[in-house]
């Protein structure tokens, strides 16, 4: 599929049972890709990390699909793992909601794309997602130009997209 859309790839981890895998795509070179196992009392957890340079700015993007409640454990080992370093964009389906412990200690840490760009929370087409559990965070003073909350019929939740600038 990536290369039909003309974009980098990276994919891990490698799935074994009871193991989500999780996809980055961009449309920039995908450099020095890593894959990070979190603590899990049942369905094994991860996290894929790389580098994408665009321009003179490389962001440390960071891609997960945590455990159902967003375990407060592995959104702690995340933020451990993001701690210190700049330009950072965190994405994926956290299954926690902003009303949360684990969005709290996040959004301590990182900005939420969402509320850098609506930051009364509804957009201007009226949408106000309250229960949303797919986040995009990133790093204060990142230029987040657009961000939109799209229902999808082929998952459980919304996603959530935003348009990053350099």
């Amino acid at each position: 599929m990536p290369i039909k859309l003309g974009m980098y790839a990276y994919y891990g981890p490698k799935t074994v049972a009871g193991t989500f895998g999780i996809a980055l795509l961009s449309r920039f070179p995908i450099e020095n890709p890593r894959t990070y196992y979190l603590f899990s009392e049942g369905e094994q957890v991860a996290v894929i990390a790389a580098q994408i340079t665009v321009g003179d700015r490389t962001f440390e993007v960071f891609v997960n699909h945590l455990g159902n409640g967003g375990p407060l454990i592995q959104q702690q080992q995340l933020l451990e793992l993001m701690a210190g370093r700049t330009n950072v964009i965190a994405l994926g389906d956290f299954n926690f909601r902003p009303d949360s412990e684990q969005y709290r200690l996040t959004t301590q840490q990182l900005a939420d794309s969402w509320t850098l760009r609506w930051p009364a929370w509804r957009d201007d087409q009226g949408q106000q997602p309250q229960r949303k559990i797919d986040h995009i965070f990133v790093s204060a003073g990142t230029d987040v130009r657009q961000a939109r909350f799209i229902p999808s019929p082929a998952s459980d939740h919304p996603a959530v997209t935003a348009t990053i600038g350099w």
